[in-house]
């Protein structure tokens, strides 16, 4: 009989020390597979945007040298409104400035209809309230989608609103945007991705349009007389899209405001598009506000801000975000004539309670922790980076403090 040589089996103990050695590499691995794909989603989302700033270029050349106008195909108070060379041919899904580039694209759509069909059956309250009738986290379906679920394009809209993007429609949507969610809502237990389109529209205004993770700018995208600019005669250092959303329906052209200076900064009034005021500190039970932009490619978790604590002048404001970019950075009103140069600071990294960490000699003393988002709100696209298409068609990531640091030089500049 064979013997068995006992000394080439392993024993318990040098078998739990190799398991244990596998489980720690595991361990320390998971941070490097974490930061991997935040890299891959920033990337692909600049992908995305490069290839937008191409199709955007091709339609001017379609459209005598007119970047697409995102009010197309609207009615505002009973009135249908149209604007340069629009394709009234076609449904809703056109209106906005993403729906206008869908023929540019290798897909065929059975239809151009877009359906009323928003999330948790969400309608119109007062005001901008919004009431939710449903429990579904998903747009609503009728009798019309349980028969077919392509019925008003709801498969199409479904898919962009939470998986990502429908086939070559995927462009119009960053891979962060489907799980970054709408932090006001959070303390109801919705889980609204960050998406134009997804809620309704204010009332007596009706545009539809194609949903995407990122805006227009609308002082281009968005002219008086219903026309998008020309291409050519924009400053080649001004932008074209960038990430955000119209979450609260409030910019119903799916664009920026038209008074782009509202975009770059952060103030205490309840009519700013990026309003991040309304009092949250540690230990509150306040929800936080919703705001347009989203930055949300360097994993920030949690954000501080600052009371106003005085004026910083454009100067000092740049000195400030030199000094702490990218933990944190410096802001002042631009467009409130009443609060001209009022600072504010904001910061990923715990402050101190009067800010003692992130100061310098002009802003000791001055400030103190105003409002705080943690990781459970998931509020992360509060501070951070955002990439941004450029008018020369390429791609920035763009810091918030120097988005706020430049406003003055963002937006209508026209060559």
């Amino acid at each position: 009989m064979k013997q068995t040589n006992k000394n080439n089996k392993f024993s318990l103990i040098e078998l739990l020390t190799v398991i244990v050695v596998i489980l720690v590499l595991i361990t320390l691995s998971i941070p490097s597979f974490n930061t991997m794909r935040v890299k891959a989603k920033t990337i692909i989302c600049a992908n995305q945007l490069k290839q937008l700033g191409v199709l955007l270029a091709v339609y001017s050349l379609d459209n005598d040298g007119r970047v697409p106008n995102s009010t197309n195909y609207r009615e505002e108070n009973g009135v249908k409104i149209y604007s340069f060379n629009d394709r009234r041919e076609l449904g809703n899904l056109y209106g906005s400035w993403a729906g206008h580039l869908i023929p540019y694209l290798n897909v065929e759509l059975k239809s151009w209809d877009r359906g009323l069909y928003y999330h948790d059956k969400a309608r119109r309250g007062n005001g901008y309230s919004i009431v939710y009738n449903e429990e579904a986290d998903d747009i609503e379906k009728n009798a019309s989608v349980l028969a077919d679920e392509n019925s008003g394009n709801w498969k199409l809209l479904h898919d962009m609103f939470y998986e990502g993007g429908y086939g070559a429609l995927k462009i119009f949507i960053c891979p962060e945007a489907v799980n970054t969610y709408t932090a006001s809502v959070l303390s109801e237990d919705r889980y609204i991705p960050r998406i134009s389109g997804i809620l309704p529209p204010i009332s007596g205004r009706s545009l539809y349009g194609f949903p995407s993770s990122y805006l227009a700018n609308g002082a281009l995208f968005e002219g008086l007389d219903f026309n998008g600019a020309r291409l050519e005669d924009v400053d080649s250092s001004n932008y074209l899209l960038l990430e955000g959303c119209d979450v609260l329906s409030r910019i119903f052209s799916m664009c920026t405001p038209k008074d782009y200076r509202w975009y770059f900064q952060l103030v205490p009034s309840s009519y700013s598009v990026n309003g991040v005021y309304q009092k949250k500190l540690p230990g509150s039970s306040i929800a936080p506000v919703s705001i347009s932009a989203s930055w949300m490619h360097d994993g920030t978790k949690e954000v501080w801000f600052s009371g106003g604590g005085g004026s910083i002048s454009i100067s000092k404001m740049s000195r400030y975000n030199a000094m702490f970019y990218p933990i944190a950075m410096a802001s002042f009103m631009w467009t409130n004539p009443g609060y001209t140069n009022r600072g504010l600071l904001a910061t990923n990294r715990y402050p101190g309670e009067n800010w003692e960490n992130h100061e310098l000699p002009f802003t000791k003393g001055k400030f103190s922790i105003y409002r705080y988002h943690s990781r459970d709100q998931k509020a992360a696209y509060m501070f951070g980076q955002m990439n941004m298409l450029i008018a020369d068609l390429s791609v920035k990531k763009a810091h918030i403090g120097w988005m706020c640091e430049n406003a003055s030089k963002l937006g209508v500049n026209l060559q």
